[in-house]
């Protein structure tokens, strides 16, 4: 079912999703082989850096700032900042040394208009001062809410994240796990089937659209 202004969306009729798992689950042998992941990070201290939002070119490690950016609110920055934490401490073997504040972005890229390079020089400093080898740092560019409830909505929730590993010592930006994510209906997009069974039907918040950038990156970081 599309959305229609003015209506809530649900995320797909019974009968089609019973069709649908039955299809995947016929599909399902033929995914038997498994992709190697990437290789482990060396046992090493990591700094986890608090949440912080892009404004201006000076602030970007990479990518870019959308036109209908909108300010994530004060408090928000502490819901992603504890649930990133509990999920490294959680779902890792790992002990990670976490920013005790959050860093100015402002303060610190004012009037600058290179934007990477200075960028990169500044969470490098930071990670010195926090003397740590290795620096993750995320950034939420854009967020938004869902409008309705976990099963039905008239807007979905959207993000646009990155999470940035910097090597301290080397002064260099060694990998990004970008995730853009806006949830659409299963009945919108069939391609979304997976995402569909592994969120149990539900229209998600953009919190939980954060966890599952935050679970990218740690395993695309090998963490």
């Amino acid at each position: 079912m599309r959305t229609h202004r003015g209506f809530i969306s649900f995320p797909v009729s019974g009968a089609l999703l019973a069709l649908l798992v039955l299809t995947l689950l016929v599909a399902l042998p033929g995914c038997s082989q498994r992709q190697r992941g990437p290789a482990p990070l060396p046992d090493a201290t990591i700094g986890v850096a608090a949440f912080t939002q892009p404004t201006a070119m000076a602030d970007l490690l990479a990518g870019y700032i959308p036109e209908d950016q909108q300010r994530v609110p004060e408090e928000i920055f502490a819901d992603l900042d504890r649930t990133f934490g509990d999920i490294l401490r959680g779902e890792t073997k790992r002990v990670y040394s976490f920013a005790a504040t959050k860093p100015s972005l402002s303060a610190q890229t004012a009037g600058r208009t290179g934007g990477r390079p200075q960028a990169l020089a500044y969470w490098v400093e930071v990670g010195r001062k926090a003397e740590v080898d290795f620096l993750l740092v995320p950034q939420v560019v854009n967020m938004r809410e869902r409008k309705g409830g976990d099963m039905g909505v008239t807007e979905s929730a959207s993000i646009m994240m990155d999470v940035f590993l910097i090597d301290v010592k080397g002064g260099t930006l060694i990998m990004r796990s970008n995730y853009d994510e806006k949830q659409m209906g299963l009945a919108d997009n069939l391609l979304e089937m997976g995402k569909f069974v592994g969120r149990k039907g539900k229209w998600l918040s953009a919190l939980d659209l954060a966890k599952e950038g935050m679970r990218k990156a740690i395993k695309e970081f090998g963490l």
